[in-house]
């Protein structure tokens, strides 16, 4: 189920070109890895590199994870061809985490929403 619409993060790293994304069989990846996704919400800080290493394993799965925590720490808060955005405090919002988010969300939906064109029925 390819979506060439789909939200991806590209950067260059060490010489290296990553084009970050979600899969169904990345997602599975990372619940067959531990990542309990309903309870990301409640996992404040850890959430967003849980989600930045999950992003990895369709393009880049043999990754180190010691080079993706590196990547992580190096990464601005909001991507080149956009303007920061700030909360209501004045502290910058992290633009990374939210798309992300996005991305996760949109795996999601693609996965739960099927819209095949083969017929099934059910049988007793």
């Amino acid at each position: 189920m390819q979506n060439s619409n789909k939200t991806r993060i590209e950067f260059d790293y060490g010489g290296t070109h990553y084009k970050l994304e979600y899969t169904a069989a990345s997602l599975k990846k990372m619940e067959r890895n531990g990542v309990k996704f309903a309870k990301l919400d409640e996992m404040v800080f850890s959430a967003p590199e849980i989600l930045f290493e999950g992003a990895f394993y369709a393009n880049h799965p043999r990754t180190d994870k010691k080079l993706i925590r590196e990547i992580y720490r190096s990464l601005k808060r909001t991507a080149d061809d956009e303007e920061p955005e700030y909360d209501e405090d004045g502290n910058e919002v992290d633009a990374l985490a939210l798309a992300l988010g996005s991305m996760l969300e949109e795996a999601v939906n693609e996965w739960t929403h099927r819209s095949g064109n083969s017929s099934w029925k059910v049988t007793r």
